[in-house]
C-alpha cells in the first residue's frame, strides 16, 4: 500500500527571479555601474532589453546576443529564465537557436534551471519550447541529464508544475511517442526533500485523471525494479 505522507507542500516561488536587493542585502559593486545596471542588475543585457522580455514585446529578442546569454543575474539567473518565467516565447525560441545546451541545464541560486521556471509559472508552450529542444537529440544524451534535474527543494519540473496548480504540464509528455514511457520511468519515481513523487502530489491534489494514468504506468515499473 502506497503511503502518502502529509505535511505542507513546498515549492519555490517565481519572484525570487526578480533581480531587486532587499535592504542589507551585499553585493558587489563597480565604479563602472550604470544607474541602469544598479536598477535590474544586469552588466550586459540593457534595461530596455530586460523590461521588454517581461513584458513580452515583439522585440525583446533582437539585442540578444552570445555575450549577453553567458551572463547570470545576482541571483544566478540567465536571460532564458526569464524568457521561461514570462513564457516570452519568440524570445525562447532566438535563445535556444544561439546556445540551447549550455542553458537548458543551467541554475539559479535556487537550483532552478529554465524548466522549472516555466514549468511553476504554468508557461506551457515555453516549456514545451524546451522540452522539444531537449528531445532533438537522442533520449538518453541532454533528455536524460536535463529533464529529471531537481532543484534545491529535491522538484523536478512536474513537482513544480502541480505543486502551483498547473496540471496541463502533462501534456508535454506527448511531445514524442517515446517520451511519455521514458518519463514515467525516470523522472516519475523521483521523490523531493518531502519524499513525495508526482504520483503523491497529483494525489493530493485531487488530479484523479493523472493518478490513474500514473497508477497505471509507474506501479508495473517499480514492481519490475
Amino acid at each position: 500500500m502506497m503511503d502518502f505522507h502529509g505535511g505542507e507542500e513546498i515549492s519555490m516561488k517565481n519572484y525570487d527571479l526578480e533581480n531587486n536587493y532587499k535592504e542589507g542585502e551585499n553585493r558587489k559593486e563597480s565604479s563602472e555601474d550604470s544607474d541602469e545596471v544598479l536598477a535590474h542588475g544586469w552588466r550586459l543585457l540593457p534595461k530596455r532589453t530586460y523590461d521588454a522580455i517581461k513584458q513580452n514585446k515583439a522585440e525583446s529578442w533582437r539585442e540578444i546576443d552570445d555575450q549577453s546569454l553567458k551572463q547570470e543575474s545576482p541571483k544566478g539567473n540567465t536571460v532564458l529564465h526569464v524568457a521561461a518565467l514570462y513564457g516570452n516565447d519568440s524570445c525562447v525560441e532566438r535563445i535556444l537557436e544561439i546556445c540551447p545546451a549550455e542553458l537548458l541545464r543551467a541554475k539559479n541560486r535556487n537550483g532552478d534551471t529554465p524548466l522549472h521556471v516555466a514549468a511553476r509559472a504554468g508557461k506551457i508552450p515555453s516549456l514545451h519550447q524546451l522540452v522539444a529542444t531537449l528531445l532533438r537529440y537522442p533520449i538518453t544524451k541532454k533528455a536524460t541529464w536535463a529533464i529529471p534535474e531537481t532543484n534545491n527543494l529535491g522538484n523536478t519540473l512536474f513537482h513544480e508544475a502541480l505543486l502551483n496548480g498547473h496540471k496541463d504540464v502533462m501534456v508535454i509528455l506527448d511531445s514524442t511517442p517515446t517520451f511519455r514511457n521514458w518519463a514515467v520511468k525516470n523522472v516519475f519515481i523521483i521523490r523531493n526533500r518531502q519524499g513525495k513523487s508526482v504520483l503523491h502530489l497529483a494525489f493530493e491534489k485531487g488530479y484523479e485523471d493523472i493518478v490513474d494514468d500514473l497508477l497505471t504506468r509507474v506501479v508495473p515499473t517499480l514492481e519490475s525494479l
